[in-house]
């Protein structure tokens, strides 16, 4: 989507109100754990639990769509680094990292914001423990997989510098995956399944065919084709089966909700009122230091620094995770602040 004059001073009017924003600037206070040129890490003050970081761009952009292709890269390609500092500071065995786009899949603020959370076994945090069901009907299947593929496609078309050689070889960690589940897309470093069990009819999980369990193992590169193949699949989602929001959600490492380690990002599609709101936690105030959390943090942040790539292999994104507008008795029966999110949305995307 293009940044035209119009939707930059659009832009302008929502980011003098946005607490993100004036966070960044410091306008207000918070508890900064990490920052350079383009991004801000900050650790929560009403956490789900301890050592739960936000992680966002300085610059103020509501929806994934309105992110350049630079900034994307930086954010993504930070990803390894930032999982593996927090979990380094709070002697973490995993990580998740949780995106919500769309008021329906929780999203509260409209500025695009990471939540990481550093995991362990016996953790007690079961917000992401999926109660698996059924999976999407074959006729829908293949309305997704098609919208996947002509995104995929029509990137590629117009992106031919971007490098892709659409290899489907399997690493052995992945071949028992390839089999079982219906493969949505893949190239020579992911692949893009439709599990037989989902958390919801949609649900699609993108692996790394470069490594099995640890983001931060991951290069800059790779995570950000892994978060980018993500939200090519988000937007099919959105296109195929009229999502009003998405969730991306990454699982690293080991905890009760991923018992074996696996490195796997879910796309997950999100309606009002569906059987995944409690993936969603309730602010609250800790009963500990919070600024010894953040020195903890920020003590392992020194050394996460993005490495800048040449222009020509920068994944463009100007694309997905835009949701569908809610009809009017769907607003009603929302909460302020979703209503206040599609607002925005709607405005930039009219």
């Amino acid at each position: 989507m293009q940044l035209t004059p119009e939707l930059k001073a659009q832009m302008a009017e929502q980011k003098k109100q946005c607490v993100y924003c004036k966070i960044v600037a410091k306008e207000i206070p918070g508890k900064i754990v990490f920052e350079d040129s383009i991004t801000t890490g900050i650790l929560d003050i009403y956490p789900a639990k301890k050592g739960h970081t936000v992680f966002t761009l300085k610059e103020h952009y509501p929806i994934v769509p309105l992110i350049p292709a630079e900034e994307f890269a930086h954010f993504f390609g930070l990803v390894p680094q930032f999982s593996k500092a927090l979990q380094s500071a709070m002697v973490a065995t995993g990580v998740n990292l949780f995106i919500a786009n769309g008021g329906a899949a929780g999203q509260s603020y409209p500025h695009f914001l990471g939540h990481f959370f550093p995991r362990d076994q016996g953790d007690g945090f079961f917000n992401f423990l999926f109660k698996l069901g059924k999976s999407l009907e074959v006729e829908k299947v293949n309305v997704v997989q098609r919208q996947l593929l002509g995104l995929m496609q029509n990137y590629f078309a117009k992106n031919p510098q971007a490098w892709h050689t659409g290899s489907e070889e399997i690493p052995s960690f992945l071949q028992h995956i390839e089999k079982e589940a219906p493969v949505l897309y893949q190239d020579e470093k992911i692949l893009c399944v439709l599990p037989q069990k989902s958390a919801v009819p949609g649900h699609i999980e993108v692996y790394s065919k470069m490594e099995e369990k640890d983001i931060a193992k991951l290069s800059q590169e790779g995570s950000t084709h892994l978060f980018f193949v993500a939200s090519f699949a988000a937007s099919a989602l959105f296109d195929g089966l009229g999502a009003q929001g998405t969730n991306i959600i990454l699982k690293s490492g080991f905890s009760d909700d991923n018992p074996e380690g696996k490195l796997c990002v879910h796309v997950l599609p999100r309606f009002p009122g569906d059987v995944l709101q409690g993936m969603l936690w309730q602010p609250k105030q800790p009963e500990y230091n919070l600024d010894d959390i953040a020195a903890k943090i920020k003590d392992k942040m020194w050394n996460v620094k993005y490495k800048a790539v040449k222009r020509e292999t920068v994944v463009e994104k100007k694309h997905a995770l835009q949701p569908a507008l809610p009809s009017k008795e769907e607003k009603t029966s929302r909460s302020n602040s979703e209503e206040e999110i599609d607002a925005a949305i709607q405005k930039i995307i009219r």
